[in-house]
């Protein structure tokens, strides 16, 4: 059986997904229970086309799930650098697959931000529990060594998930699950028909992502003054590390995302930046990351 999912899968072209046998049984466990299934696997295991498939199939059941991508470094609907949020209540949301909120991370690469990936997770899974009645979580595809398993076992522990979708080729997800009690847990196996991404498709993508949010045609430059400066979630003291032009920031009011900018200078409380973002009412907080779009 083949579904075409509309939306664009990991910023490439749209694709048509063939149905596991195993994946009807998952739809019938989720529609009976609901709650949060946090969905585990290595890169190009299909967590993202998995996922997709459940939305479509869930929301053709008139139950209205939300869908946080925590991929950091390929995420399916919203910029590198940062976790994002998806309400899908009908089959039209599915066609427009955009982040509705986002939580700036900052960086490419999970196991340096472990406890910042983990507060963003849960302050999205806590909006999406307010406004709908399934939950599901696509994750990086860190699994290995002791970075691995502390990301996706803090996950764990902090959402408590009901559900844990394990996709494998062989054993290599048992190190985290195998331990883990009252918890429903479902193996299941790669797809053959997943396909793999390299390295240099990857880099692509994210240079084609922030080519077309900050495209000159839509971007301003802004001057900030009294700002509060943050990094790695905590507040940052004025020259303790230095940041180059070309910095993706995240521009913040109470702590939350409203927008993403690039840095062109910073002093000790004011900040130059280009950014999308139509107005800075309430823009007081600034989060520097580790990426920088010039490079």
């Amino acid at each position: 059986m083949t579904r075409t999912i509309r939306g664009q899968p990991k910023g490439y072209k749209r694709s048509e997904i063939t149905q596991e046998p195993e994946w009807k049984g998952l739809v019938e466990r989720l529609v009976n229970l609901k709650g949060t299934a946090l969905l585990l696997g290595t890169t190009n295991s299909g967590k993202s086309t998995l996922a997709r498939y459940l939305i479509e199939m869930l929301v053709s059941k008139n139950i209205i799930v939300s869908l946080i991508d925590s991929d950091i470094g390929q995420s399916s609907f919203g910029l590198p650098g940062t976790i994002n949020i998806k309400i899908f209540k009908k089959a039209e949301d599915i066609e427009d697959f955009s982040s509705e909120k986002i939580f700036f991370v900052g960086s490419l690469n999970p196991a340096k931000k472990i406890p910042l990936m983990i507060d963003g997770i849960k302050k999205l899974a806590d909006v999406a529990r307010s406004e709908s009645e399934l939950i599901i979580i696509d994750t990086t595809g860190l699994i290995h060594g002791d970075a691995g398993k502390a990301l996706k076992l803090g996950k764990i522990m902090t959402i408590k998930p009901e559900h844990l979708i394990a996709i494998q080729r062989h054993d290599e997800l048992e190190h985290i699950i195998a331990p883990i009690k009252d918890i429903n847990i479902y193996r299941i196996r790669v797809s053959k028909m997943v396909r793999e991404i390299d390295r240099e498709a990857r880099i692509k993508y994210r240079k084609e992502r922030f080519s077309e949010y900050f495209d000159e045609k839509r971007v301003i430059e802004f001057f900030l003054d009294d700002v509060h400066f943050f990094y790695n979630g905590k507040p940052l003291i004025h020259k303790e590390i230095s940041f180059k032009e070309g910095t993706l920031i995240g521009l913040n009011h109470n702590k939350d995302t409203k927008a993403l900018g690039v840095l062109l200078e910073m002093n000790a409380n004011s900040v130059n930046f280009k950014s999308p973002i139509k107005s800075l009412r309430g823009i007081k907080e600034v989060v520097l990351g580790d990426i920088n779009v010039y490079e």
